[in-house]
């Protein structure tokens, strides 16, 4: 009878804790559903959390996070790292992916720095041990200046912005013998908003926690951060609404450890906040004009270090592109379309002043195919050939040519 007993009060207490397990992942499925105003299971909700191909693409088959890849570098903010346990293959000598970067110019090789976010770090990225899309058609097509062949050097990273491409080519102009820069997308947030425009990105802060907190913080987060990869890459527990739900609400997003959090005199967001009485209008007139500043000073560095120049707007989903149903589930918002278009005919009107500044919002207007793989990058196939970045390697490469003069290489 005693052993009955205990059975029948461990039964009673596995029923209860069933229940409870049923009614919390009832009553989370019901908070995060009309939060999110969708019903979505929840690992299509980690999945969209962490809808970013290229930072997917570091961490990828690893037990290390996008953060474990992290470096801190002294003018440039962050860049990679290839020291073990979570080091990425394919790191330079400055941090970056690709060829390492010379010191000086080379001879008989006509080297092109291509900076700007990760879009350009995948476009300028070597694939298939083969070089990027732009280096092979400007050696198919044209022939260099110094009549050697084109080398492009990757000069782009995750979440960068002006003026880390600027910095970048401070840095090497001495070194190399054109600039290209892909850029838009990072810049376009912070439009008119109530920081400066060169407000670091997170990762700045990741790799410099003392920058927002105390070393506590920081433990707290590493933790926090590795229970919820484990939770994510977990067939059953990702699966778990009110899991999600507790990340969601415990993650430092949600207990405001951001930039300037707390009563912190001094803070990343003090250091680049714009003056409280300025309006939208003039927040956003003077960051147009901050983006055209570190254009307008890297052609001045190009100009007095002898570099060809060219100044590229990525395309963006929100303009020109027709797109497919697939690309419709993971572009995310497109309301920025009218902003982005007033940034870019901004960065146009420097051609007024000789700056060869060229908009590549339309060159997939007429693509009917899935090419965005989230809300910028482009998709990748099974071969690892990408035909988005692809097409724009063969659009950008004769706007080169007729920038720089270049020679056809099939010529008569």
């Amino acid at each position: 009878m005693r052993l009955k007993s205990i059975l029948v009060k461990l039964a009673a207490i596995a029923v209860s804790v069933v229940l409870t397990i049923l009614l919390l992942e009832l009553a989370s499925f019901a908070v995060l559903s009309v939060h999110y105003k969708n019903v979505v299971s929840p690992r299509e909700r980690f999945r969209k959390d962490n809808n970013n191909t290229f930072i997917s693409w570091m961490a990828a088959g690893r037990d290390c996070g996008y953060i474990d890849t992290l470096f801190p570098h002294p003018y440039l903010g962050f860049v990679h790292h290839d020291n073990p346990p979570c080091g990425t293959p394919g790191i330079n000598n400055i941090g970056l992916f690709g060829r390492n970067y010379p010191s000086e110019k080379t001879p008989g090789k006509f080297v092109i720095l291509l900076t700007g976010g990760s879009v350009a770090a995948q476009f300028g990225y070597f694939h298939n041990q083969s070089p990027s899309y732009l280096e092979q058609i400007l050696n198919r097509d044209y022939v260099s200046p110094k009549g050697g062949e084109f080398q492009v050097l990757n000069g782009g990273d995750g979440a960068w912005k002006q003026p880390q491409q600027a910095i970048l080519f401070l840095l090497y102009s001495d070194a190399v013998d054109g600039v290209v820069t892909l850029d838009g997308f990072n810049e376009h947030y912070m439009l008119g908003v109530g920081s400066r425009f060169e407000l670091p990105a997170n990762n700045f802060l990741d790799v410099n926690p003392l920058a927002t907190g105390d070393f506590g913080t920081v433990a707290i987060n590493w933790i926090w951060g590795n229970i919820h990869r484990y939770v994510e890459r977990n067939p059953i527990l990702s699966r778990s609404n009110s899991l999600y739900l507790i990340l969601k609400v415990t993650g430092p997003d949600a207990r405001g450890e951001v930039a300037g959090a707390g009563n912190r005199h001094t803070s990343i967001q003090s250091i680049f906040a714009l003056p409280q009485d300025w309006d939208a209008k003039k927040r956003l007139d003077w960051s147009l004009r901050q983006y055209q500043k570190y254009i307008l000073s890297m052609e001045s560095i190009a100009h007095e270090e002898g570099v060809l120049s060219a100044y590229f707007v990525q395309p963006a989903p929100a303009i020109g592109k027709p797109l497919t149903d697939e690309e419709k589930q993971v572009v995310g918002d497109l309301s920025y379309g009218d902003a982005y278009r007033q940034m870019t005919d901004s960065l146009l009107d420097l051609r007024r002043r000789n700056v060869h500044v060229v908009s590549l919002l339309d060159i997939f207007q007429n693509s009917h195919e899935s090419l965005y793989a989230d809300p910028i990058h482009m998709k990748w196939d099974n071969n690892q050939e990408n035909a988005g970045y692809k097409m724009m390697a063969e659009k950008m490469a004769p706007m080169l040519a007729e920038a720089w003069h270049l020679k056809p290489r099939n010529a008569r």
